[in-house]
């Protein structure tokens, strides 16, 4: 599946920012409550879940941008790429 690179960009970042997110929100429990708190196997399964699934999208998402960066460069004038001599002078 192939994306634009303005939406690759998009969703690199936006997977990025709730992994984030989701592992401070984790830190700051565990400071408040310690390892005594309680949750449910299903609110303890959509966590990980969604930490998973924004792995996911940073590993697909950067891959793509990566991807159209390569393309942008091999579509340019393989002159314009490599940088020009210094003159001595």
């Amino acid at each position: 599946m192939q994306v634009t690179k303005p939406l690759a960009i998009f969703g690199f970042h936006f997977c990025t920012t709730i992994f984030i997110g989701l592992s401070a929100y984790g830190v700051l429990r565990y400071l408040n409550e310690g390892i005594q708190q309680t949750d449910s196997l299903v609110a303890a399964g959509s966590y990980a879940a969604v930490l998973l699934a924004s792995i996911a999208g940073i590993a697909f998402f950067g891959r793509e941008a990566d991807r159209r960066r390569s393309e942008e460069v091999q579509k340019q004038d393989p002159a314009a790429v490599l940088p020009k001599k210094k003159r001595k002078g």
